[in-house]
């Protein structure tokens, strides 16, 4: 009894130094997985662009003004090299980033939905001027796929998938006439002071998925400065809109620096 006492207890240490070994050594591998060939950066960047269509519409005949606002993003990312010579990598993180701009614009036979309040709206074709202010937040998730061109370049690109959290996409037309419901019906006019707002904020796409590529420069040990482009793969309104008879994509340019550990 006593030799099969000294087996058990002598299998349960055994066991039990096997399973710390294991434990030891799956914890080791975790850790080393973050630390080797392993790089993490804080970005904060500069955008300009906004939601526009590809091509430009008939119904638009003359863009009055643009301007992009100060839309500013900030990310944290990691970069996962393949190799020691940290030729092939890559990189995802989490970025927080505004989408925005104002514009004027002199249309004509432009659809559109104006608010009358107390929940009614005015649909019809309108030719004159229309100001819109788009501003929205998004959360972004890149996945990207990394390679180094040399010591001090490097390039990227894959895709990303945005959620808005904030959003606001609003206007007005103004010294114009709309025609309801068709382009031959009843006119309203807008002259003056008058003019017809409009909110499409509820309307907006929740969820955004594109292309991102761009390339970045090493100024130092620690320093980048990087430039890169996002091209929106889907709507910026969801698919059931129909207040604007064109769709429209995000695309904006990014320049920024970043802060590499």
């Amino acid at each position: 009894m006593k030799t099969h006492h000294y087996v058990t207890c002598l299998l349960m240490i055994l066991g039990s130094s096997v399973l710390s070994t294991a434990q030891e050594g799956h914890t080791n591998k975790f850790k080393e997985f973050f630390t080797t060939n392993t790089e993490y950066q804080i970005r904060g960047q500069f955008s300009i662009g906004g939601s526009t269509p590809l091509g430009f519409p008939a119904q638009i005949r003359e863009v009055n003004s643009y301007n992009p606002t100060m839309q500013l993003g900030l990310e944290a990312n990691i970069t996962k090299w393949l190799t020691d010579d940290h030729k092939w990598g890559f990189r995802t993180g989490l970025r927080m980033e505004g989408r925005g701009m104002k514009t004027d614009a002199r249309v004509k036979n432009y659809y559109t939905k104006l608010d009358e309040g107390d929940g009614k709206y005015t649909k019809g074709y309108f030719t004159g001027n229309v100001k819109t202010t788009m501003k929205n937040s998004y959360i972004t998730f890149p996945i990207l796929l990394t390679y180094n061109v040399s010591s001090q370049w490097n390039t990227y690109g894959g895709f990303y998938f945005s959620g808005l959290i904030d959003r606001d996409f609003t206007g007005y037309v103004y010294n114009g006439v709309l025609r309801e419901d068709s382009p031959i019906g009843t006119p309203v006019e807008f002259e003056g002071n008058a003019r017809g707002d409009y909110d499409f904020s509820d309307d907006l796409n929740r969820f955004q998925f594109g292309i991102q590529v761009g390339g970045e420069y090493k100024l130092n040990a620690h320093l980048r400065l990087f430039g890169d482009l996002n091209w929106g793969l889907n709507q910026v309104f969801k698919k059931d809109f129909d207040a604007i008879t064109f769709k429209m994509y995000n695309i904006y340019a990014n320049i920024g620096f970043a802060y590499q550990f």
